[in-house]
């Protein structure tokens, strides 16, 4: 009895021993996000806006692609809303319809979030300092890093906040905290192998 005690203890330190070396090894694997380079991409997401005064988060889930100079924003649920943007201007279908021009105001400022969210995907952290002060992680190496994107202009600053791009090796998920206390969560799909 005193043998079977003696090699649980010894399997179980081993095990321990094991899983502590992984663990390093994961937290230690995460390259630079300045290395992110995702010329295109498509993502699914699932998105928690969580709004003053209301007890749950409004839910949506959708994909993200970018390719070249489109983007594509497409919300599937809880309602379908697809916004295209192009260098040539922004058109937005609902529930498959024909897709409609989307006027200034609002309309830039989604765009400007929506080839925010693009630029942010594909690493350009350095295109991303024309409207953003870019605070890049001083160490990576400790596992998921983190990057802080605060708006230079007070207008998207007001529509934004703070901006929280979380990964390893690619984004996996963005926070998004407004001066008025809401905020938002963007969770993407992890990367096919």
């Amino acid at each position: 009895m005193g043998n079977a005690a003696g090699l649980a203890r010894k399997t179980c330190a081993l095990s321990g021993l094991i899983l502590w070396v992984g663990i390093g090894q994961t937290l230690a694997a995460c390259p630079s996000p300045e290395t992110l380079k995702a010329a295109a991409f498509d993502r699914g997401f699932h998105q928690e806006k969580y709004l003053s005064g209301m007890d749950k988060p409004l839910l949506s889930e959708g994909r993200l692609t970018a390719q070249d100079k489109e983007v594509v924003w497409h919300m599937l649920k809880p309602f379908d809303v697809k916004t295209v943007i192009t260098p040539s201007g922004i058109r937005q279908s609902v529930d498959g319809g024909e897709p409609v021009e989307v006027g200034s105001g609002t309309g830039e400022i989604a765009a400007s979030v929506a080839r925010s969210m693009a630029a942010m995907m594909r690493g350009e952290w350095d295109a991303l300092q024309a409207m953003f002060t870019v605070k890049l992680p001083d160490d990576h190496t400790a596992g998921d890093w983190q990057v802080g994107l605060t708006p230079l202009d007070d207008r998207l600053k007001s529509v934004l906040g703070v901006i929280t791009v979380h990964g390893c090796g690619d984004v996996s998920s963005v926070d998004i905290v407004r001066s008025d206390g809401d905020r938002e969560h963007i969770q993407f799909d992890a990367v096919a192998p």
